[in-house]
């Protein structure tokens, strides 16, 4: 095959497209000399220019083999034909309309296109239906369209200037397809085609076309509905794995790798395209949506710890361990850590003295206070328990000097206490308890239980109003730092030694 295209060297030479149509009626005359089998012109003679259209169409008509162009413009949605002159000596005309797909590759072309009187073939079938001097029905479609068998080879361009001054061996030509067209960057149009690393001029595409129907070189397509199959099975697999992000980033690339495989496979052995951009646009559409429902689930698992714990730890605590998922374990698990009780001496007498709204009032002022104060020392409100409040330190976030913020706090409460007249009753006790998610679906929270848990409750309950009285194992840990009294317990704890805190002040 021999291509004759109009470059920018020639452009240099012969001035500014269009063209006077002088010089395809010099390039025809010198064809009509080398013996060419078929001539297929990729330009557009659209409007009359007066008697050198008369010339044109008289060698057109003696070669015999010219094949002209027409183009359907869908902006308009007209055929655009060659002025009647033309049309009438030619031998045949051909539409050099391509498909685009979506991602803007050029992998085939219409076969044919309506007309008044009968359907335009392609440029490439014309052509070829000149060469071989025979009518070609028999041509492998997919959609009504030729899949193009592109060779990967760019073709060699004889610029036409060169034809006109002589520069060119007859021998060349000889029975020969000869495709005339636009290569001029910016003058003709350059299309991405597969098998090329960049553009390719409108007239390349021809070029492979014309060199598919020659050869017989047919692509066939993988059935759309088998397409559609592998992408529902695989969809359903991302659906069935969407909670393990790391599966599903295995079965992508798995996914991704067998189709391109299974394409190059299909392809080399039986010239068949397998389509595999819908199924790696569904991968990655797939991976996607299980990548943000794995976000959304963290963010819901993250608002449900945020919604148990917002009631008994501060919020700037909250928000940094949720960083640090692994700081916390609800699971229940069996810890050391230090209870707090705080009463009132002398509430129920209170609250017989005073109107319900005064009690409510008084109790959630004085929460408040006591709630800040815990949540400063890196305390977790554990529950209310009528006007006492219980509170542990240590957990669920883990530090070593539980101990000793338990202590601080029940003095820093037990101040403030009295300013306001209040008299306390804390105990503080520090042992092994088994923490965690207690309850049933419908109703649950985060505590302990143990015996540790209630000895400060009992520690509590045989405190005189304004005393702190603290666990054998909580004052080991902080004796350097307060002075108490050593107690023996009687009771149910009998025997046992707790201390008594010295406050000053």
């Amino acid at each position: 095959m021999a291509v004759i295209g109009i470059t920018d060297k020639c452009l240099e030479k012969f001035g500014r497209w269009p063209w006077k149509r002088d010089h395809f009626v010099k390039l025809l005359e010198i064809l009509q000399g080398v013996n060419a089998r078929a001539i297929g012109i990729d330009i557009l003679f659209l409007e009359p220019e007066g008697q050198v259209d008369g010339k044109l169409a008289s060698v057109s008509k003696k070669l015999g083999n010219v094949v002209f162009s027409a183009y359907f413009n869908t902006e308009d949605s007209r055929l655009y034909l060659p002025i009647p002159a033309i049309l009438q000596s030619a031998y045949g005309v051909g539409h050099i309309n391509v498909t685009s797909a979506v991602n803007g590759f050029i992998y085939s072309l219409p076969v044919s296109l309506p007309s008044r009187d009968k359907e335009i073939k392609a440029l490439s079938i014309k052509v070829s239906e000149a060469y071989l001097g025979k009518t070609i029905d028999n041509i492998p479609t997919e959609d009504g369209n030729l899949l193009i068998n592109y060779t990967g080879k760019r073709p060699k361009i004889i610029p036409f200037s060169d034809i006109l001054e002589g520069r060119f061996s007859k021998e060349y030509f000889k029975d020969k397809i000869v495709l005339i067209g636009i290569i001029a960057k910016g003058l003709g149009d350059y299309f991405l085609a597969p098998s090329y690393k960049e553009p390719i001029s409108g007239l390349e595409i021809h070029v492979n076309a014309v060199n598919t129907i020659i050869e017989g070189a047919y692509l066939k397509m993988v059935p759309k509905t088998t397409i559609i199959i592998i992408t529902l099975v695989t969809f359903l697999l991302f659906l069935i794995i969407k909670e393990r992000l790391a599966r599903v980033l295995l079965l992508g690339l798995s996914t991704v790798f067998l189709s391109f495989f299974i394409g190059f496979i299909l392809f080399s052995s039986s010239r068949i395209i397998f389509d595999c951009f819908p199924i790696i646009l569904s991968t990655v559409f797939n991976i996607s949506i299980s990548t943000l429902y794995g976000y959304l689930k963290e963010k819901m698992e993250k608002d449900k710890i945020k919604d148990i714990f917002k009631m008994y730890l501060p919020p700037e605590v909250i928000e940094e361990h949720l960083k640090n998922p692994e700081f916390w374990d609800l699971r229940g698990e069996n810890i050391e850590i230090t209870v707090i009780f705080v009463d009132i001496s002398g509430f129920t007498r209170f609250s017989q003295e005073h109107k319900p709204q005064e009690v409510v009032e008084f109790l959630n002022r004085y929460f408040s206070i006591v709630t800040e104060i815990i949540f400063k020392h890196r305390g977790t409100l554990d529950k209310f328990i009528g006007d006492a409040v219980m509170a542990i330190y240590g957990a669920p976030i883990r530090y070593n000097e539980h101990p000793l913020e338990a202590v601080l706090s029940a003095i820093e409460i037990m101040n403030i206490a009295k300013e306001y007249n209040i008299l306390l009753k804390i105990g503080i006790n520090t042992g092994s308890v088994i923490l965690g998610n207690i309850g049933t679906e419908r109703r649950i929270q985060y505590t302990a239980i143990g015996d540790t848990v209630n000895m400060a409750e009992y520690l509590e309950s045989i405190a005189n109003p304004g005393e702190i009285i603290i666990g054998e194992a909580t004052y080991r840990e902080i004796r350097d730092k307060v002075r108490a009294e050593k107690i023996t317990l009687t009771g149910k704890y009998e025997g046992r030694i707790a201390y008594r805190l010295i406050i000053d002040g």
